[in-house]
C-alpha cells in the first residue's frame, strides 16, 4: 500500500532572465515503514521535489503536476492561475501533523536564542491541543528517542551548547513531535562526523522501525544511502534517471548517469600516491589552546581545546588531519595560520615562528573554508575579492592586478570573464575554487584547507581533490587538509594524523594507517566509514557508545579515549599516554609502551596491539 504517491510532477523557476525546469515528469510512491533514498548532484531537483510536496516552493516556481496523494489526502499544488487559499489551508494541517522534514544544518534550523526544550514545547503545542506540562512531558521523551540521554536535564540548553551531532537529534525530535506518516531528510548526516554519522542513522532505522513512519531520505553520499534505504531513485538534471531496490541500483546499474555516479565513489576509496621531499616546512611543536568558561559566579575555568599537539608536513605533501566534530582540528588549524597564538608550544614555518597579532598573519600561510556560501562576500564581485590580498598586501598596479586574477581564475578552472559576476552567480564548486583561487593570490607555500569538500556532492568534491592535486603538482603547494571524511582524507593525503579529544593519538602514512590501525579510537573511526555497498556498508558496526561520552576531555588525568576503549588497562584511567614511536609511526597508547607491556627484544618489529 502506498502512502506518498506522486504523478507528473513538474516544477519550474522564473526569472528576470529566463526560465529554468528544475524538475520534470518525476513520479514515485513510498509505503509506510519505507526508507526511500533520493540521489543525484547538486541542481538535479532533489531538494526541489521534496519542497514541492511540503508546499514550500517561493512564488517564482511554477509547479505544475498530476497528482500527489498523502494516503487519503490530496495534496496535489493548485495550478497557476488558481486560488492558493485552499490549498495552503490544507497544507498548514497536513505540515507538522503527517509530513514533517529535518534540515540539513541543525545549527540554522534551531532558533539560537530560545533553549531546545521550548522550541520542541511549541512545536507539540501548534498541533495539538495539550498542556504545557503534557508537551513537556512529551518533549523529553522525543529527546530520549531520538538518542540524547536524560532528555528531561538537556531541554535547558540552548542549541549553541550541543554539539553539531546532537542538535541534529534535537531537529530530529522537532520532527516526529507530532507523530508524522512520512518524515522528509534533506542531507541531514553530511555535517557529521564517520561516528556520530553512523549513529544518526541507527536512528533513523530505529524510528521506523518503532514507528512505522515512512522517510524520504536525501543525501549525495552512496555510503549513507547503502547502508540506510530500502529503495533508490537516482535523480539527473531534474528527471528520474533510474529507480529500483538499493541493491539493484549499488550492483547492477542500468542507467549510464547512475554508473557514472558509482565509479565516481569508487574513485574516493583510492589511495593517494606520495608526494613530497624530506625537508620540513612546517613544525607544530608540543602547541596547546585554552579558552576561558565561566564556572559560576566568581570563577573562570580552562577548556584546553587543543592539548600537546605536535606534528610536521614535509614540503610539498599533503598531510591530512582527521577527528570527530569537537576534537579541536579547526583551532589547530587557526593556530597553523596565526589567526589564534598557542597558549604553549611553538607554530613554525620555514625554521620562524609564526606571527599571531591581527592581520599580521603569515601571506605564505593561506586558508581555505569549509562552506563556500558563507566564506564570500555576497556584496562583493569575484574580481574585487581577488584583488582585495593583493592591495593589502602588494604594490601591483591595476593591470598587474587584473592580470594576476585572470590567471589564477584560469588556473582554478573558471573563466575570466566571469570574474564581474557576484558569487550567487556561481555553484557550490565553482565558489569553492574561487575560495582556492583567492587562497592562492598572494602565492602561499603552505594551503590550509578546513573541511574544504564537506558541503559539496561526490562529483564536485572529486573535482575539487584533483585540482589541488593538479595545483600541488604544477606549483609544489603543501597543504593540511582537515576533514571529518577519511574517504575524502584517504584520497588526497600521503600521510595522516587522527586526532580525539584535542590530541593527536596517531599519525603514520596513509596507507599503513588505513591498512592497519593501530590506536584503538583509529579503529572505531575506520569502522565507522560507509562505503558504496550495501552488504558492506552495513555490517559496519561504528562505536557502540553515545556520543555525548566523547566528551571526557581532560578533567581526568588518564587518557581521554579510556571510556570508550575496549582495550583499556587500569593505567589509562590515571595517567596520560606518551607517544610512542616506531619507524615512521607514532601512536599513543599504553599497549605500545614497554614500561606497561613488558621489555622487547632487540629486532622486535611493532604491529598492531589490537
Amino acid at each position: 500500500m502506498s502512502l506518498l504517491h506522486i504523478r507528473d510532477l513538474n516544477v519550474q523557476f522564473h526569472d528576470k532572465e529566463k526560465g529554468q525546469e528544475a524538475v520534470r515528469h518525476l513520479s514515485f510512491d513510498a509505503a509506510p515503514g519505507e526508507i526511500v533514498g533520493i540521489v543525484g548532484e547538486s541542481g538535479s531537483g532533489k531538494s526541489t521535489a521534496m519542497q514541492a510536496v511540503l508546499g514550500l516552493l517561493p512564488d517564482c516556481a511554477e509547479t505544475v503536476c498530476g497528482e500527489i496523494l498523502l494516503g487519503d489526502a490530496d495534496i496535489t499544488p493548485p495550478l497557476p492561475g488558481e486560488s492558493r487559499k485552499e490549498y495552503e489551508r490544507k497544507m498548514d494541517c497536513i505540515r507538522g501533523n503527517k509530513i514533517a522534514m529535518v534540515f540539513q544544518n541543525p545549527q540554522t534550523s534551531l532558533n539560537p536564542t530560545v533553549k531546545i526544550g521550548r522550541q520542541i514545547v511549541e512545536t507539540i503545542r501548534a498541533h495539538s491541543h495539550c498542556s504545557r506540562t503534557a508537551a513537556r512531558r512529551r518533549a523529553a521523551e522525543l529527546l530520549d528517542m531520538a538518542g540524547i540521554h536524560d532528555g528531561e536535564s538537556q531541554m535547558d540548553k540552548y542549541p549553541f551548547e550541543l554539539s553539531g551531532g546532537m542538535c541534529q537529534r534535537v531537529g530530529i525530535a522537532i520532527a516526529l513531535s507530532c507523530g508524522p506518516e512520512l518524515l522528509i531528510a534533506d542531507e541531514p548526516t553530511t555535517a557529521l562526523d564517520a561516528t556520530v554519522e553512523k549513529q544518526m542513522l541507527e536512528l533513523f532505522r530505529r524510528i521506523v522501525q518503532e514507528t512505522g513512519t515512512a522517510v524520504l531520505f536525501v543525501s549525495h553520499n552512496l555510503g549513507v544511502i547503502a547502508s540506510l534505504c530500502d529503495r533508490v531513485l537516482v535523480m539527473h538534471d531534474g528527471t528520474l534517471a533510474e529507480e529500483g531496490l538499493v541493491e539493484d541500483i549499488f550492483y547492477n546499474p542500468q542507467h549510464a548517469y547512475t554508473k557514472t555516479l558509482l565509479a565516481r565513489a569508487k574513485e574516493l576509496q583510492k589511495l593517494s600516491a606520495c608526494r613530497g621531499d624530506q625537508k620540513k616546512l612546517l613544525e607544530v611543536s608540543h602547541v596547546s589552546r585554552c579558552f576561558a568558561g565561566t564556572g559560576g559566579p566568581g570563577r573562570r575555568d580552562m577548556t584546553e581545546a587543543v592539548r600537546d599537539v605536535t606534528f610536521h608536513i614535509r614540503r610539498g605533501e599533503t598531510f591530512g588531519l582527521v577527528g570527530e566534530s569537537g576534537c579541536g582540528k579547526s583551532t589547530l588549524a587557526r593556530m597553523v595560520t596565526g589567526i589564534l597564538a598557542p597558549t604553549r608550544g611553538t607554530v613554525l614555518y620555514e625554521g620562524a615562528a609564526q606571527p599571531v597579532r591581527p592581520g599580521k598573519q603569515n601571506r605564505r600561510v593561506q586558508m581555505v573554508f569549509q562552506n563556500p556560501y558563507a566564506s564570500l562576500n555576497p556584496r562583493m564581485t569575484v574580481r574585487d575579492m581577488l584583488e582585495e590580498p593583493l592591495l593589502l598586501n602588494t604594490d601591483m598596479t591595476e593591470q598587474e592586478r587584473r592580470e594576476k586574477v585572470d590567471s589564477m581564475l584560469t588556473l582554478v578552472g573558471l573563466d575570466p570573464e566571469e570574474a564581474q559576476r557576484y558569487p550567487r552567480a556561481f555553484s557550490g564548486g565553482e565558489r569553492q575554487r574561487i575560495g582556492i583561487a583567492r587562497a592562492l593570490m598572494l602565492e602561499p607555500g603552505l594551503l590550509v584547507c578546513d573541511e574544504p569538500v564537506s558541503a559539496l556532492d561526490m562529483p564536485i568534491q572529486e573535482q575539487i581533490l584533483e585540482l589541488l592535486e593538479e595545483l600541488q603538482d604544477s606549483r609544489g603547494i603543501t597543504c593540511l587538509f582537515i576533514s571529518h571524511d577519511l574517504n575524502v582524507v584517504k584520497r588526497i593525503s600521503s600521510r595522516i594524523g587522527v586526532m580525539y579529544a584535542g590530541s593527536i593519538v596517531e599519525t603514520g602514512h596513509t596507507k599503513d594507517v588505513y591498512n592497519d590501525p593501530w590506536h584503538p579510537y583509529t579503529k572505531a573511526l575506520l569502522s565507522s566509514v560507509l562505503v558504496p555497498d550495501p552488504v558492506k556498508a552495513r555490517r559496519k558496526k561504528g562505536m557502540p557508545h553515545r556520543e555525548e561520552q566523547k566528551a571526557e576531555a581532560f578533567d581526568a588525568g588518564g587518557c581521554p579515549f579510556a571510556h570508550r576503549c575496549g582495550y583499556a588497562l587500569e593505567c589509562c584511567y590515571t595517567d596520560r599516554p606518551k607517544n610512542c614511536r616506531f619507524d615512521g609511526r607514532e601512536v599513543a597508547c599504553f599497549l605500545y609502551s614497554e614500561e606497561y607491556t613488558g621489555k622487547r627484544s632487540r629486532g622486535y618489529r611493532m604491529t598492531s596491539q589490537i
